[in-house]
C-alpha cells in the first residue's frame, strides 16, 4: 500500500491529473476572490475546497484495495458451466487517454453518483413523508452526520462498481459462452449515456420548485465539485491496474481467448 501511495506523487501521475488540478485552482480563485462558487466564498473557501477535494479523492480511491477481493467474489457469477471469462489481447487498453480518462469516465462517475444520490433522497422522502428541499441537497455550513455517512456509502459503492467494470474493460475481459460461441462485452463504457442522463435528470428533477437558471447553476457547481476527484480516481485506477494486472487476471480466472476459442470463433468475434 505504501508503494502505491508513493507512486501517486510521481511526475507522470501529476501530469495525468492536470485537468483536475486546473479545475481546483480555478475554483479556489473564483470562490476566494470573485463570488460564491461551489457553495463557499472568501478565505474559508481556501481550506474547504482543498479539504473537500482531498476527502472525495481519498474516498473514491481507497476502495481500490478491495478490487482483488471483489474480482474473486464476482468471477464465480460469470464463470459457470459453458460460460467463461476470456481476455482479448487486442481489446486491452489500460493506458491513459485524454478522452477516456479526462472526459468519459469522470462524467460516468458523476452521473452514477447523482443517480444513487437521487434514489437515496427519494427513499428518504418516502420514509419521512416530507418534501426534499434545496436545503436537504446542498451542502450546509454545519456538520451533518446523515449527509456525511450517506456520501461515504455512495462514494464506496460508485468506486467499487466503476473500478470493477473499468477493470474488465481495460484488461479486455469478455464474457464467452462456449456452447453458443457468443462473446459479449461487460464493462465497455458502463452504458455511457444511461448513468449520465438519468443521474443528471434525477438531480434536476429534485429542484422542480426553483427557476431553471438556479437549477443549472446548482448542478454546474456539483459537477465542478465532483469532476476533480473522479479524474484523480480513474487515473489512479489505471495506474493500479497496470501494477496489478497479473494478480487481477488470476483472481478473475480469465484465460486467453485462443485457449477456449477456435479460429472461426475469433474471426466472428472480431467482426
Amino acid at each position: 500500500m505504501f508503494v502505491f501511495w508513493r507512486k501517486i506523487f510521481l511526475k507522470d501521475n501529476i501530469r495525468a491529473v492536470m485537468p483536475a488540478l486546473a479545475v481546483v485552482l480555478a475554483t479556489l480563485i473564483m470562490s476566494t476572490f470573485v463570488t460564491e462558487f461551489t457553495f463557499n466564498f472568501g478565505l474559508v473557501a481556501l481550506w474547504k475546497t482543498l479539504l473537500r477535494f482531498l476527502r472525495l479523492s481519498i474516498l473514491l480511491t481507497l476502495p481500490l484495495f478491495l478490487l482483488p477481493r471483489l474480482c474473486t467474489i464476482l468471477e464465480g457469477f460469470f464463470r459457470r458451466g459453458a460460460r467463461h471469462l476470456i481476455q482479448m489481447q487486442e481489446d486491452r487498453g489500460p493506458a491513459i487517454h485524454p478522452l477516456k480518462n479526462w472526459l468519459i469516465r469522470p462524467f460516468q462517475g458523476i452521473g452514477l453518483a447523482m443517480l444513487l444520490a437521487t434514489k437515496l433522497l427519494t427513499l428518504l422522502e418516502i420514509y419521512t413523508g416530507g418534501k426534499i428541499t434545496v436545503d436537504t441537497i446542498l451542502p450546509q455550513g454545519a456538520f451533518n452526520p446523515g449527509r456525511f455517512f450517506s456520501s461515504i456509502a455512495i462514494g464506496v459503492v460508485v468506486s467499487l462498481l466503476l473500478s470493477f467494470l473499468w477493470t474488465l474493460d481495460d484488461l479486455g475481459i469478455r464474457y464467452y459462452n462456449k456452447k453458443t460461441k457468443e462473446v459479449r462485452m461487460i464493462g465497455k463504457y458502463v452504458g455511457l449515456l444511461l448513468p449520465i442522463f438519468f443521474g443528471f435528470y434525477g438531480i434536476i428533477s429534485l429542484f422542480d420548485n426553483n427557476s431553471q437558471v438556479l437549477v443549472f447553476n446548482y448542478v454546474a457547481q456539483m459537477v465542478v465539485v465532483l469532476y476533480p476527484p473522479f479524474v484523480v480516481f480513474n487515473v489512479l485506477h489505471s495506474r493500479y491496474l497496470k501494477s496489478r494486472e497479473e494478480a487481477l487476471l488470476k483472481r478473475l480466472k480469465a484465460v486467453s481467448a485462443g485457449i477456449l476459442m477456435d479460429r472461426k470463433d475469433l474471426a466472428s468475434s472480431a467482426a
